[in-house]
Parts: structure tokens; sequence; C-alpha cells
């Protein structure tokens, strides 16, 4: 069974127009550098486009050609400005031999197609939207493969890839049909805490992606003139409010207060606390809030099936951000770095609990080390529209939030 372990690639291409990096989501960072080529509208979030001159350079070898692989992508074929070619996507392996080649052509419809290969030993099995179209026996292991288009006034294809993984294992083709249903489920989770673990479900949000209320600029009413006369440059927002409504169950009377307990002891730490909303595999909504005015439950109990509902009302004080993630692996990946200029301070949430207040200055450097193993998301919260300079060798997962 594939994990998180096994995959050598995650490049679900969901950067916005313009960007000059492609990243991988996988361990082992082979983040891409984009040429001549754009990101646009895709299957799912954006997708990269190819136009015949464009490419996508990754800089490692990532495919063990020699040992076991999969690699799965999701493919749309491009408009050719010949209207005949660019309908056929070959799949080709080649060893040290003079006749040493094998390859196998398949046509593509004007819609996305769900591509996967898989080499286990020297067997390698192609599949065209889960069907398995063809297998292939090779003589020796290889030492080349490639995925080509029928294309040949041009060095490279034109089309349209999105979600593109790869795992050092051959999966079956019902691991294969499995990773189509592999979109993150909508879940809530205060500070890392999945609300279902407390018996909660969300059955409806507000203030998620609303754009918070605008502070009151600068008015000036010259009893001459009709109106106002307003600042309106630079505008900036109140803080962030979120209202969840919730309904949780428990097994019994105490089961329900201790769930309930357990819940809102959360709120009283020290601090914000973390609530991230997962609506995509590699780009969760992620806010730093605090809970003002406590909660209200309407109960139901009964015998056995105790049930309420309650609004969770919370607060986000930093509600613009940038959102930075990595992935600690080791000793050696331990450290996420930011480098930027800003003369008006931010807040850097580490997404590990703890936070520095205050930043600004120019072109300065900060570095965190996280103790343990895992993922992990950084939020610049703060007039980010006005950072300049800005690198990090995590991910930008959000520009602006």
């Amino acid at each position: 069974m594939a994990s998180d372990n096994n995959m050598i690639l995650n490049m679900p291409f969901d950067e916005p127009a313009g960007a000059a990096i492609a990243y991988d989501y996988s361990q082992n960072r082979a983040d891409g550098t984009v040429v001549e080529s754009d990101f646009v509208v895709g299957r799912q979030g954006n997708c990269i486009e190819f136009n015949g001159n464009g490419y996508c350079q990754i800089p490692q070898n990532i495919i063990p050609i020699t040992g076991n692989f999969t690699l799965l992508a999701w493919l749309k074929r491009g408009d050719v400005p010949d209207g005949f070619t660019g309908k056929q996507i070959g799949f080709w392996f080649a060893w040290n031999d003079i006749n040493g080649c094998r390859e196998h052509w398949i046509n593509l419809t004007n819609a996305w197609n769900y591509i996967a290969i898989t080499k286990e030993g020297l067997i390698v099995r192609i599949y065209l939207n889960e069907q398995l179209i063809d297998t292939i026996t090779l003589p020796v292991q290889p030492t080349g493969f490639g995925i080509l288009q029928d294309i040949y006034f041009t060095e490279n294809g034109y089309g349209l890839i999105d979600e593109v993984k790869a795992y050092n294992i051959a999966l079956s083709a019902s691991e294969i049909s499995e990773q189509l249903s592999l979109v993150s489920q909508l879940s809530y989770l205060i500070e890392g805490i999945n609300f279902k673990d407390f018996g909660i479900t969300v059955s409806e949000s507000s203030g998620i992606l609303n754009r918070p209320k605008l502070k009151s600029p600068f008015k000036v009413n010259w009893p001459d003139y009709h109106g106002d006369v307003i600042d309106l440059t630079r505008k900036r927002v109140e803080a962030r409010e979120i209202e969840l409504k919730c309904w949780m169950k428990a097994t019994g009377k105490m089961d329900f207060v201790n769930k309930l307990n357990s819940f809102l002891q959360i709120f009283q730490a020290d601090g914000t606390q973390r609530l991230t909303i997962d609506i995509h595999p590699t780009k969760p909504l992620l806010f730093e809030v605090y809970n003002e005015n406590g909660i209200s439950i309407s109960k139901h109990w009964k015998e056995n099936l105790m049930t309420g509902t309650f609004a969770l009302k919370l607060k986000e004080p930093d509600p613009v951000k940038r959102v930075i993630r990595h992935q600690r692996m080791s000793e050696t990946t331990k450290t996420l770095t930011i480098t930027m200029t800003t003369e008006k301070a931010v807040t850097i949430y580490w997404g590990d609990g703890t936070k520095d207040m205050d930043i600004s200055g120019e072109n300065i450097t900060l570095s965190h080390e996280y103790n343990k193993d895992g993922m992990f998301y950084a939020l610049i919260g703060g007039v980010i529209e006005e950072i300049t300079n800005f690198s990090t060798n995590g991910i930008v997962v959000w520009s602006k939030l």
C-alpha cells in the first residue's frame, strides 16, 4: 500500500499565473523551474500549460527506471497549430541495444485523461482512465524512459498537465483507482485535533473567505461640499470574524461533558489557537484565532444518545497573511528560513505553537528549528502587501489569504 514515504514526487501545479517555480510537495522537494509556460485553471485548482516552447525543469533524477515505480498524471491535449498532430501520447522505454526499445501510443480525447504507468521488475503496465490498456515485458532493465507527443516541428509538447505524482513502488490497479478519491475531505481541526474527535461536526461556516470589514478611513466633511472627502488609499481591514455552526453527539452524559470540556479547554490556552480547514490535499485554509465570547450549547439529552448544537464564534487578529509550508524529515531539514524586507512590523506564527512578533527591517532573515518531524505551516500576518525581497526554503502555499 502506498504511503507518503513511498511518494517521490507530488506536483499539483496549483501555483498562481506567472509563477516561476512549480513546487514539489513530496519529501524530495524537487521543485521545478518553469520556463516559457504558465499556470491556468486546471482539473482541480490550477494546472501547468505548455505551448510547444516551454517546459518545467526538475533538477533531480526522480524516477528509478531500473527499479519499481508508478507515475500518475492528469493530461489534456492542447490545440496544435496544424490541427492534426498532438493527439497521441507515447510511452517509451530504451536499453543499450541497437533495437533496444519498446513503445506504446494512445489517443487522447480533448478532455482530462487520467494516465498511470507502473513498472514492477520487467513488467510495465499502462492505464488510461483506470483501464489497463497495455502490458509490456522488457527483456532487460531499461536505461531510459520518456513520455512523448506526436509533434515533430517543435522540441516540446502542447497541452495541460495537472496533479503529477510518482511513487517508488508499483501500485496495483485498485490502488491507482484509490488515488482518484484522495482529494482531501472537508474537515475542521483546532490545534491539529479534528473536531470529529470530540464528536463535533461543523454544519455551516461564515467569515472563512469573506473579506473582513474595512477599517474606517480618514474622512473630512466640508460644509460647503457635497458628501465626504475620504482617503481610500492603503485600505486596511479589521479582525476577521468567523462563526462555525456545530452539533455534537456523545454516548452518554459523562461522555458528552468530557468531550465538551476538552474541546473548550483548548481555547483557554495562552495566545491564539490554530484553526485548520482542510479543503485540498496541499492547500489548507489556516487561521490564528481566539474565542472571545465562549459558547452557549443547546442540549438534547436522552438515555443513551446525547446531542447538542452551538455556534462557535472566533476572531482572527491578523486577518491578512502569507502561508509557508515546511516539512521536517530529519535533523538536516529541521530549519525553515524566511528572508524579506518590511517596513511595517509583521508576526510569524511558526505552526508549532511559537511565534515571533514585531518583525521589521531590510533584508532580514529569520530561521526557525522544528523539534520533531512533520508538516508545518508558518503564517506571516500583517501588511504583507508591502513585503518585498521575499524568499524562503519552504513552499509558498498562499501568497495572500
